[in-house]
């Protein structure tokens, strides 16, 4: 009985190390602002979120351990440093604080040294300029002055595409990271394949590969408990009471008799050459 209860007890101690070479090794370093991009359904939300989330509570640990040794040392002495929050956009089952308007128009302070997730900020603001100077303006000083006005705080973004962003957001864009794809069957383990990738002023991605890009792909390990943090189809509701078009056919015709377009005329066209 001694026996077992050492070995369990060693792999209890070997899965404490196992686990935290994985935190550390599992996502990539932040600075003031993050983005990741990629394909639909690729797992940038996951990686994005993981990332914020693994931020939030470091900084969290780091501040308690700050004002636990503050009063210890100092006593009445010692101002107690403010808690960092996780501020996000999207429902997380975290506490966590959403992100407004008013926010991201700097009409209210965020908590110093707090961590930011913004998912699908392109519908935030996209890249077709917005015409109030004054939204613009804050949009650009909020990227830009971030980790200034936030006293060290980051933002971690996530887009489809980088040219779908805000010019406030591509403007103080260096590096990002580019998911590939995401490995999903080991048990209790994601693996998402990235590249690290540059944006360039004129628009254009710069990588420093010629070759295929899948061999120079990093791997970033995740905790598949990332999952129940977030709803990955947390838009789904805006949809799910319209009507539901299941109507299927069946026929030997496979001639498009017509296009699916916004523009009539296309049809109008094909309506007159079968009458000829």
């Amino acid at each position: 009985m001694f026996f077992y209860l050492i070995v369990f007890i060693l792999i209890c101690v070997a899965l404490f190390f196992v686990r935290k070479f994985l935190n550390k090794i599992k996502t990539p370093q932040c600075g003031a602002f993050m983005l990741v991009t990629g394909g639909i359904k690729k797992g940038k939300t996951t990686l994005a979120v993981a990332t914020a989330i693994n931020e939030y509570k470091s900084r969290l640990r780091k501040t308690k351990r700050k004002n636990f040794f503050g009063r210890l040392f100092k006593g009445s002495k010692y101002k107690d440093v403010e808690l960092p929050l996780l501020y996000s956009n999207i429902p997380l089952s975290i506490p966590y604080v959403p992100i407004t308007r008013d926010l991201i128009l700097r009409k209210k302070r965020f908590v110093y040294n707090s961590v930011w997730y913004i998912g699908e900020a392109s519908l935030v603001a996209d890249s077709m300029c917005i015409k109030n100077t004054d939204v613009n303006d804050n949009i650009s000083l909020l990227i830009k002055l971030f980790g200034h006005e936030g006293k060290g705080s980051c933002c971690i973004v996530d887009t489809q595409c980088v040219n779908d962003l805000h010019y406030g957001f591509r403007r103080n864009l260096s590096e990002y990271v580019y998911v590939h794809h995401l490995i999903k069957w080991i048990p209790f383990i994601l693996i998402a394949k990235v590249q690290e990738t540059r944006y360039a002023d004129d628009g254009t991605v710069v990588t420093s590969q010629n070759d295929d890009v899948e061999l120079h792909l990093r791997s970033v390990f995740m905790w598949k408990s990332v999952w129940k943090k977030f709803d990955t189809y947390c838009y789904s509701c805006l949809t799910d009471n319209l009507p539901v078009e299941k109507h299927v056919v069946s026929t030997r015709d496979l001639k498009a008799k017509s296009i699916v377009s916004f523009k009539d005329r296309f049809n109008k066209e094909n309506v007159e050459n079968e009458k000829k």
